[in-house]
């Protein structure tokens, strides 16, 4: 059986809530929701695979967990979506400095939202899956190749000069210096 990845919403917006863990049940996730950040770390955390996250809550805004969280070892990994209507670019830029993978703001279209989701998701899947990959035993095995760097679905290839992102080649142009 696959494994289902699991996303918790936290908002304090009940009908907002249910409209989002509604929607992403029907695109097969397995939604969790919580109406403060104080109700998120009631919950087992670290069994997530995305957090969604306010910013404007009761006592504890989505910022201060965003930081908790990214300072826990057991939760640092899980990337965050900050799903706000704190729409001005400090706030984006003080969002994605906390540990961020995206920042929407408010209004948004649930389109647009699930699609983020799907793309931070693959990002990280991929991260991950590179993370696991066996190192050299010994010295006859052959090293990593340092000339191809890789992040965020981004792959570039410095010694061929090539650039993919998610697996698509993207066209570099040669500009002269």
């Amino acid at each position: 059986m696959p494994n289902i990845e699991r996303i918790l919403v936290v908002e304090d917006d009940p009908t907002l809530c249910e409209t989002l863990q509604f929607n992403l049940e029907l695109e097969g996730y397995q939604a969790d929701v919580a109406y403060s950040a104080e109700d998120a770390l009631k919950l087992p955390l670290h069994t997530y695979s995305l957090i969604l996250l306010d910013v404007m809550m009761g006592q504890m805004s989505g910022f201060a967990l965003a930081r908790q969280l990214k300072q826990d070892p057991a939760t640092a990994k899980i990337p965050i979506i900050f799903c706000t209507a704190r729409d001005n670019e400090d706030d984006m830029v003080r969002g994605l400095n906390i540990g961020a993978d995206d920042y929407i703001y408010k209004p948004y279209s649930l389109r647009n939202v699930l699609t983020r989701i799907k793309a931070v998701l693959r990002r990280t899947a991929a991260t991950a899956d590179q993370s696991t990959e066996q190192t050299p035993v010994n010295n006859t095995e052959p090293k990593p190749n340092k000339e191809v760097l890789r992040a965020y679905g981004v792959e570039i290839d410095t010694r061929m000069k090539r650039c993919l992102v998610d697996g698509k080649e993207v066209k570099l142009v040669k500009k002269g210096i």
